[in-house]
This record gives structure tokens, C-alpha cells and sequence, in this order.
């Protein structure tokens, strides 16, 4: 009868947590998408969502469902926009133009400040409203912070997804890899610096590999091929990186947004915090960790880098149970099921999948619509 009760308890808690997320992400989705398409996509994407939710409370599996959510809305995004690089019958039918991509506010952001100080001069300059990139990037930094990477970015959901496809690595990077841990640092200062030199967005026009067409390359034929060769790179650390590694290879020594949200995600309160009493160096948690954001040495202590991303792979490796979201440094006391809903874990996975299925509704309920339409 306990374990009866157990499990009824755990039902109504993941049916209350899915419901608080499917009514957010389904009145969201449905605005934005309302002039677009029919509301019956944002609702199948909310429903989606809210399954997400469910699984992840019930089974308290973070990463397993995270995981799979997150491929998905990579996957649409791919559907919606990239696709149709490749033949005319995945051409965008709704929401043709690409949402303004969040990783080139980075490296881009010196550029921005001359342009708004060149505003304030001339007399035009206007605080942030409430819908500008700016006020959003904020928000979002708020609320999730560097968990922004492992539940919303659509870079972030190719690489993850295909690093979880490997049963074991094919390729050991060992101690390089925390030695490389402090490369995206690096690269963002360099493209700020260039960026803001030469006025144009530098990643975009060589590093970003989304923009491999011939509408970004250069006229110049050395110029192009070499334009060529590093997204090229970019592309293979992208997709053959974690296939190789089982770790998240673009997104932890390519992206300039993760250093910038490591540093900014310090203003969000959610943390993962590993118990050391609990930790026994057994290094489990560290080849675990896709973002090679957990140091530690054999026999030593576990030590969670700037560069986490809040993904919760670590939750589930380690054979302790020493890592635990935090609020503030807090695990919130839990009393029964119900009261689960408000520990640190929960309250973070709500915002974090709420968030990212929103952000998404740029592109799933529209990639969604594509699919029925082909199949017509």
C-alpha cells in the first residue's frame, strides 16, 4: 500500500508539474505561431513539452528526458531552417526568416555598444524595451543562466544529442581537455576585438557553420576557400566531435556564447553542487560531463568549472548521489511529492524547460506543420 501510495503521489506531482508547463508554453506558442499556422502545432508542441515534464518528475531522470526534448527541438530547427539547403521540398513554409541568433550577440556585443553610443550622440538612443534582444538575453540570463545552453540553444541540441549516441568513446582527450577548457575565453576576446575592429560579425563569416552557403563567402577565391575550410572545421567539431569523444566538443571549445554565459550566468542563482562528503574521486561525474566542465583528480574531490551548463548528467553518473541542484546554495526541503515541486531541482527544471520550449516555438509547431505538409 506505501509503495502504492508512493507511486500515486509521484503521478500527481508530475501531472501538476506538466500542467504548469503546458499552459505557458501552449498561450506562448500559440501567439507567436498564430498568424502563421494553425494553433494545433503549438498545442502538439506544448503537449510535447509537458510530456518532457511529466517523465522528468516522475522517473526524476533530469538529463535522460532533458536530452530528448532538447534533440527534438534541435532536430525542427534543422527541419524548418536548414533543410531546405538541400532540396526545395523542405523549404521553409511559415516563419521564413531565421530568429536572430543568439551566439552572435557575443562576440558582436563591442559593435553594438558603438552603435548605441553613436544613437546617444545623435540624439536617437532609446533604453531597452521589454521585446528587444537585449531585454530578452537579460531575462533569459535571469532566469536559467548557463543553463541556456543545455536546454535551449539549437547549436547546443545537435551536439548533445550526438554525444549521447556513442557507448563509449572512440577518442580520449584526457588531460587536454581541461587544459582546452579556457579556449572559448580566448576566442571571444579575439572576436570581440576583430569584430569591432573591422565592424562586421567575424564568427558568422568564418566560424558558424549554419552559415556554409555561398550567400556569406567571400568573392575573393583564397579568401573563400579558406572561409570554407574553417566552418568546415567548425562543422566537423560540430557533428564528428561528439561522435568521436562522447562529449560536447563545439559547444565547449568553439562557441564564443558559452564563455559569455559562463561569465554572465554567475547573476543566475540555480548551480549544480557536488556534496563532498559524498565524493569519493571515483571520477565517474567527470567522464560524464559533456561540457568537461567537472575537474577532478583520481581520489580527489569533485570540482564543478564555470563552463556547467545546469545539463544534470552528473545526477544520474555519479554513484553517490553527491550532485544536486541548488538555489542560492540551497536544496529546498521537499515534505511529500507535491511538496517536491518547489525543491531547487524542480523550480530550476520548470524555467529552464519551460524557457527553451518557448524559444523554440520560433520554429517547432512550424516544423511540425512542414513535416504534414510533405507527407500531403
Amino acid at each position: 500500500m506505501e509503495a502504492t501510495g508512493s507511486v500515486r503521489g509521484r503521478i500527481i506531482a508530475a501531472g501538476i508539474f506538466s500542467l504548469a508547463v503546458f499552459l505557458p508554453v501552449f498561450f506562448l506558442s500559440a501567439q507567436i505561431a498564430a498568424r502563421e499556422i494553425n494553433r494545433l502545432y503549438p498545442l502538439a508542441w506544448a503537449l510535447f513539452a509537458a510530456a518532457a515534464g511529466f517523465a522528468i518528475v516522475y522517473t526524476g531522470r533530469v538529463s535522460f528526458y532533458r536530452r530528448i526534448f532538447f534533440a527534438v527541438s534541435a532536430l525542427a530547427f534543422l527541419v524548418h531552417f536548414k533543410l531546405g539547403l538541400l532540396n526545395k521540398i523542405f523549404e521553409a513554409s511559415c516563419f521564413k526568416d531565421t530568429p536572430f541568433c543568439h551566439i552572435a550577440l557575443a562576440p558582436n556585443f563591442l559593435i553594438y555598444l558603438y552603435q548605441q553610443y553613436l544613437a546617444f550622440m545623435s540624439g536617437g538612443w532609446k533604453l531597452w524595451g521589454p521585446l528587444t534582444l537585449g531585454a530578452a538575453w537579460l531575462f533569459v540570463t535571469l532566469a536559467i543562466g548557463r543553463g541556456w545552453c543545455s536546454w535551449a540553444c539549437f547549436y547546443g541540441g545537435i551536439d548533445d544529442a550526438l554525444s549521447a549516441l556513442p557507448r563509449r568513446p572512440l577518442l580520449r582527450m584526457g588531460r587536454w581537455a581541461l587544459k582546452l577548457r579556457d579556449l572559448p575565453a580566448a576566442l571571444l576576446v579575439f572576436l570581440l576585438l576583430v569584430s569591432f575592429a573591422n565592424m562586421l560579425p567575424v564568427y558568422c563569416l568564418w566560424l558558424c557553420p549554419f552559415k556554409l552557403t555561398e550567400v556569406f563567402m567571400d568573392a575573393e577565391p583564397a579568401v573563400h576557400r579558406l572561409q570554407y575550410a574553417l566552418m568546415m572545421l567548425a562543422l566537423a567539431a560540430l557533428v564528428i566531435g561528439p561522435l568521436l569523444t562522447k562529449k560536447r566538443i563545439f559547444c565547449s571549445y568553439l562557441c564564443p556564447f558559452a564563455a559569455w554565459q559562463a561569465f554572465w550566468g554567475r547573476l543566475n542563482p540555480f548551480r549544480i553542487t557536488v556534496d563532498q562528503d559524498k565524493c569519493s574521486g571515483c571520477l565517474v561525474c567527470a567522464s560524464a560531463c559533456p561540457m568537461t566542465a567537472i575537474k577532478c583528480e583520481p581520489g580527489g574531490k569533485a570540482e564543478i568549472l564555470p563552463y556547467c551548463n545546469l545539463c544534470g548528467e552528473c545526477l544520474g553518473a555519479c554513484p553517490s548521489g553527491g550532485f544536486r541542484y541548488t538555489l542560492f546554495g540551497l536544496d529546498l526541503a521537499a515534505a511529500g511529492p507535491a511538496a517536491s515541486l518547489l525543491t531547487a531541482r524542480h523550480v530550476f527544471v520548470f524555467s529552464a524547460l519551460t524557457l527553451g520550449a518557448v524559444f523554440s516555438s520560433l520554429w517547432a509547431p512550424a516544423a511540425l506543420r512542414d513535416l504534414v505538409m510533405l507527407l500531403r
